[in-house]
This record gives C-alpha cells, sequence and structure tokens, in this order.
C-alpha cells in the first residue's frame, strides 16, 4: 500500500448555502405595497430587540406593478411612517429539516402613508422601472443588522397615481 498521502475531498458552499444548510436562511415578501397620490409606502425586514440574533441581508427584489417607475429609498435603522402590518409569507430555505426552522427577523409593510423615515442611515436609492422585477442578491452578508434594527426599503409617491409593488428579501440569522 502507498503511503503518500491523498488528497482530501473538499466540498466549497456560498455563504447562503451553507446558512441554509444549516437552517440559519430565509426568505419572504410583503402584502402588495400602495403608494400615490403624495402617499408614501414601504417594506422591511426588522430585527426585533429581544430576537438574539444579527440578521445578515443576502438579497431583496422590487416587482413594481404600475405602469409608472418607482422610487426606493433603502433605510437603515429608520423610524418609519404609518403602522406596519407583519407578513406571513416567508419561508425556511432548507425544507428537509422537519419542523422547518423559524426565523426571529419579521418582515412588515405599509401603504398609503404619510411623511418620510426620521433617524437612521439613508443607505442609496434605486429606481424601478415599469412592469419589472428589479433584483439585488449576493450581499454575502454585506448589511448586517442586530437586535432592534431594521433594513427599509421606502417608496416615494410618483405623483397622483396610485401603483403598486411588492419587496421580497433572502436573509441569514446567527446568534448576536
Amino acid at each position: 500500500m502507498n503511503n503518500e498521502k491523498q488528497p482530501h475531498e473538499v466540498t466549497v458552499l456560498s455563504e447562503n448555502v451553507y446558512h441554509s444548510y444549516l437552517g440559519e436562511y430565509f426568505l419572504g415578501q410583503t402584502d402588495i405595497i400602495s403608494f400615490g397620490g403624495g402617499f408614501n409606502g414601504w417594506g422591511r425586514l426588522v430585527n426585533p430587540a429581544d430576537s438574539e440574533v444579527n440578521m445578515f441581508l443576502n438579497a431583496y427584489t422590487i416587482t413594481n406593478y404600475s405602469n409608472e417607475p418607482l422610487t426606493a429609498e433603502a433605510w437603515l435603522s429608520s423610524i418609519l411612517p404609518g403602522r406596519g402590518k407583519t407578513s406571513p409569507y416567508f419561508a425556511a430555505g432548507n425544507q428537509a429539516i422537519i419542523p422547518p426552522p423559524m426565523p426571529k427577523v419579521e418582515i412588515e409593510n405599509a401603504s398609503l402613508v404619510s411623511g418620510n423615515p426620521k433617524g437612521g442611515t439613508y443607505a442609496f436609492v434605486r429606481r424601478v422601472e415599469p412592469m419589472i422585477t428589479l433584483t439585488k442578491h449576493d450581499f454575502q452578508g454585506m448589511f448586517i443588522i442586530p437586535p432592534g434594527s431594521s433594513f427599509s426599503l421606502f417608496f416615494l409617491s410618483p405623483g397622483n397615481r396610485r401603483v403598486y409593488a411588492r419587496v421580497a428579501f433572502g436573509w441569514w440569522e446567527e446568534k448576536a
């Protein structure tokens, strides 16, 4: 028998696939968000203060269902106007774990709100053309959202017409 060292098999997984394997990756979406006529709307991932996890943003999509272009501002840790509704539309990435893991982070959205975000950090802006889905992915945890904080997409009223959008997110959670 040959005593030479043999190579070991190595599997390389992307960060999000690794966290999905562990049952820490989640995806989900908001309800339809309506805004226009001077009223704004928003969708966000909110990490509750008592979650005991850090949230790592991996992806978001914005679907524009209208014939008007949309402007979405990204905000970190801001106070948003209006009252958010918690979305029931989420799932664990790893459906082989029984029962599937439940996220601690929540998805919220609000429609037809007055005012703008207060406090926090204005991170960037995106323009979404009519009748398309804008996809931004593979952030690989670039945005790390601690307990008691959030990542929000805030939609500015495009004028007098009412428009509709939906936001989806992919993220993983690790113990804080």
